[in-house]
């Protein structure tokens, strides 16, 4: 019996007019996701991880993050917009905060609630986990999902050394949606919107690893919500304060590389980057790294500021969070926490919320329920493995021959394929363009045409 575990979703779409199949997403994939077939890229829904590899790298721009309709928040009388620091790196220096809140408040919303509002009550949530599993020795933060995603499918090993906990966006969905009903507002009137800097976020509303409902309505993209206030800028006069707070500079540092890890005592690390977070997790589970205490990991280079969904260089809107941070370095803000934090059963009740009662391992390499059948597919792929050249050329629309291999035993691609071992069959030509499209045909007519 073939295996069948419930394919991932994904926010990541591929505009196939634009697709011209040339392989350099599918290389770039780290989970092997990507396949051409006729002529257009095609994803693998259970091996995605969402990490946006495959987007920024496309030359030709055919793929998008496909985001909540905006005209959603028209729907409710109560329009939050939870904004990561993140957003707000993205603007010049001399662009207040409040200005900017004051641009959202102009296109539609009706409260400004920052999300790193709420990392201090998520470092006491870690703590509390990591004091209750003396048993593990690495912690691996939760806040990036394509890692989570990324430790399921290709390191499935080290799915218990991650910290069940969900990311500071539902908390902080939780705490504003309990602070309007408070204040009289009914559920069904409040609208909770997060500005992503990524896919694997919206992927993590939408299709959470917890499996419990979530607080929040929509997900925005954060190039799409730049653009506009950005235009709204220029001739903004007024001022908007957020929900009754102001952040402090760990919270405005926390999506940045080692803003997590520092607010932790004992040993922690900070890595990010796609390559180097594989390079860690690798050698994670060979057991060829001591890695005791919290291991932060963000996918992105230079952590949120880095997502596919960031307009600016990540490099510049880092230094303008930098920049930023130090204008809260005041002991004398107003950093308290929301007052519901001092009810124990309050605190008892947003402890279970905020939990996540298993993480699966799905590992991308598992062939079939079976042990015996699948033994017999591994051994299948070896022998096909060794059979073809070995050169990874993905001619045959896998990223190698390891994959195709893969394929073929899983019953999606076949030997003929493969156009070193079939270059002199007579159905070569036809096998080729199932693979690479009708353009192949173009080609061989621009050939005769110069022939003749």
């Amino acid at each position: 019996m073939a295996y069948t575990e419930p394919a991932f979703k994904h926010s990541l779409k591929i505009n196939d007019y634009l697709c011209q199949g040339c392989t350099t997403c599918m290389r770039s994939c780290p989970t092997g996701a990507i396949r051409i077939r006729n002529g257009k890229a095609h994803v693998n829904d259970n091996k995605c991880v969402d990490c946006g590899e495959c987007m920024k790298v496309c030359p030709h721009k055919a793929i998008y993050i496909k985001q909540d309709d905006f005209a959603l928040i028209e729907n409710y009388r109560y329009r939050v917009c939870l904004v990561p620091t993140t957003f707000i790196g993205q603007f010049e220096q001399k662009y207040k905060t409040k200005a900017i809140y004051a641009c959202l408040k102009r296109i539609g919303f009706t409260h400004i609630y920052e999300v790193e509002h709420e990392v201090e009550y998520i470092v006491e949530l870690y703590n509390k986990y990591i004091d209750q599993h003396p048993e593990i020795n690495t912690f691996i933060s939760p806040y990036c999902p394509a890692v989570i995603r990324l430790i399921q499918v290709r390191f499935p090993s080290l799915v218990d050394n991650i910290i069940k906990v969900r990311a500071p966006s539902e908390l902080a969905a939780l705490i504003m949606s309990n602070r309007l009903i408070d204040e009289g507002a009914s559920p069904e009137s409040i609208g909770i919107f997060y500005v992503t800097p990524c896919a694997a976020k919206i992927a993590a509303v939408k299709y959470p690893v917890s499996h419990k409902d979530t607080r929040i309505a929509g997900v925005i993209n954060m190039d799409f919500l730049y653009n506009k206030v950005k235009l709204m800028l220029r001739d903004s006069d007024n001022d908007a304060e957020p929900v009754n707070h102001s952040l402090s500079t760990k919270d405005v540092l926390w999506p940045l590389p080692g803003g997590e890890a520092s607010l932790f005592n004992g040993s922690h690390y900070a890595v990010d980057g796609l390559q180097n977070v594989l390079n860690f997790l690798e050698r994670l589970e060979d057991e060829a790294v001591d890695a005791q205490g919290l291991v932060e990991m963000r996918i992105c280079d230079q952590g949120c500021v880095g997502g596919v969904l960031a307009i600016n260089n990540r490099f510049v809107a880092r230094k303008r969070l930098e920049d930023r941070a130090r204008l809260f370095d005041d002991p004398s803000r107003n950093t308290s926490r929301y007052t519901r934090y001092n009810n124990p059963e309050f605190c008892k009740w947003i402890d279970e919320q905020m939990e996540i009662p298993e993480i699966k391992p799905r590992s991308i390499y598992k062939l079939d329920d079976d042990f015996q059948e699948a033994f017999k597919m591994a051994e299948r792929m070896k022998k096909i493995e060794k059979a073809l050249p070995g050169v990874n050329c993905s001619a045959c629309g896998a990223p190698s021959c390891a994959a195709l291999a893969e394929d073929i035993v899983r019953g999606d691609a076949n030997i003929n394929s493969c156009i070193f071992l079939n270059r002199h069959s007579p159905d070569s030509e036809e096998i080729i363009r199932s693979i690479w499209g009708d353009h192949v045909k173009t080609r061989k007519t621009d050939n005769e045409k110069n022939n003749q």
